[in-house]
C-alpha cells in the first residue's frame, strides 16, 4: 500500500501535468448524465456515498437503474443490491430503463409495435455490461457482512433504504446504521455506494416544496456522513396536466466540492426510463 508521502506525490504530479492543466481525477465514475455530471463536479467518486432520494413513486430507483447502465457502459463494474425487489424484477426493471418497453407490457406480454426489436436489443446490450445484481440482506448487519466479504466493483448501488429494519430497534437507528456502514464501505474498498432513501417528511402543500436536506431523516446521518445528496421532484405525481408527465427534477443538495444545484431531466412514465435532455 503506498505511504501517504507517495499518495502526495501523486496528487501533485496529476495537478502540475504536462499540458500545464491539471488532469480530471482518474477515480471519478461518471453517471453517464451530462448535465447531472456537470452538477457533480464531473461525476461520483470512488471513496464517498451518494445518498438519493424522493417521495414514494419520484423514480429513485429508475434513476439509479439509469445510472448503472450508464456507468457500465462507460466500462465501470456495477453491482446492485436490491432490497425492495427481486433479483429478477430488478433485471425487469433494466429491461424497461434500456428498451423503452413499459414494465406494464413486459408484465402482461402484450408488447407495442418495435417491441420485439427494442427487447432484442436491450438484452444484447445488457449481457454485455459488467452489471451484477444480488438480493440484499435486510439488517444492517448482514449488509455490512456481504460489504466486506470481498473485492467490490466501482459503483456499489443499494435500492432501497426504506426496506431495511432490525427489531426491535427503532426503523430510523438502523437505517442510520446503514448510511454509516455504507459510507465506510465506500472508503474501504474504494468504491462509490449509491444508495437510494424515502423522504420523512409528508406535503400538505399542493404542489409540495421541492426536497431539502433535513427531509432525508436517518437521525441525521445522510446530511452528516454522505458525500452527495440528491433530491428528486417529480411534478406529475401531485399535478396530471399533460406538459408535466416526463418532468423530473433532480436536485443536488449536498456536494463536499461544489455548490448545491438542480438539473431538468425527463423519465417516460411507465418504462422508468430517465433521460437527459442535453442528449435530445
Amino acid at each position: 500500500m503506498p505511504t501517504s508521502r507517495e499518495l502526495l506525490s501523486t496528487v501533485l504530479q496529476r495537478l502540475a501535468s504536462d499540458g500545464g492543466r491539471p488532469l480530471p481525477a482518474p477515480d471519478l465514475v461518471t453517471t453517464g448524465y451530462p448535465s447531472l455530471d456537470r452538477l457533480l463536479a464531473g461525476g461520483l467518486r470512488r471513496g464517498e456515498l451518494a445518498i438519493v432520494g424522493g417521495d414514494a413513486g419520484s423514480g429513485k430507483t429508475s434513476l439509479v437503474m439509469g445510472i448503472a447502465i450508464r456507468a457500465a457502459v462507460a466500462g465501470h463494474p456495477v453491482l446492485i443490491l436490491a432490497h425492495e425487489s427481486t433479483v429478477e424484477r430488478c433485471w425487469e426493471r433494466l429491461v424497461s430503463a434500456e428498451s423503452g418497453v413499459t414494465q406494464v407490457a413486459l408484465r402482461t406480454g402484450i408488447l407495442p409495435s418495435g417491441g420485439v426489436d427494442a427487447l432484442k436489443s436491450a438484452a444484447d446490450v445488457l449481457r454485455r455490461l459488467p452489471i451484477s445484481v444480488e438480493r440484499a440482506p435486510h439488517g444492517p448487519a448482514l449488509l455490512a457482512e456481504r460489504l466486506d466479504a470481498g473485492e467490490l466493483p466501482a459503483l456499489v448501488i443499494i435500492d432501497g433504504l426504506a426496506a431495511v429494519d432490525q427489531p426491535p430497534r427503532p426503523v430510523a437507528e438502523a437505517h442510520a446504521q446503514v448510511v454509516r456502514l455504507a459510507k465506510r464501505a465506500a472508503v474501504d474498498h474504494d468504491v462509490v455506494v449509491l444508495l437510494t432513501a424515502p423522504l420523512t417528511t409528508g406535503h400538505a402543500q399542493n404542489p409540495p416544496p421541492r426536497p431539502t436536506l433535513h427531509e432525508f431523516g436517518v437521525l441525521g446521518a445522510a446530511a452528516c456522513v454522505a458525500d452527495v445528496v440528491m433530491g428528486i421532484f417529480r411534478e406529475a405525481l401531485y399535478d396530471d396536466a399533460p406538459d408535466v408527465a416526463g418532468a423530473f427534477e433532480v436536485h443536488v443538495l449536498k456536494h463536499r466540492a461544489a455548490p448545491s444545484a438542480f438539473t431538468d431531466l425527463h423519465i417516460e412514465p411507465g418504462a422508468g426510463r430517465v433521460e437527459d435532455l442535453l442528449e435530445s
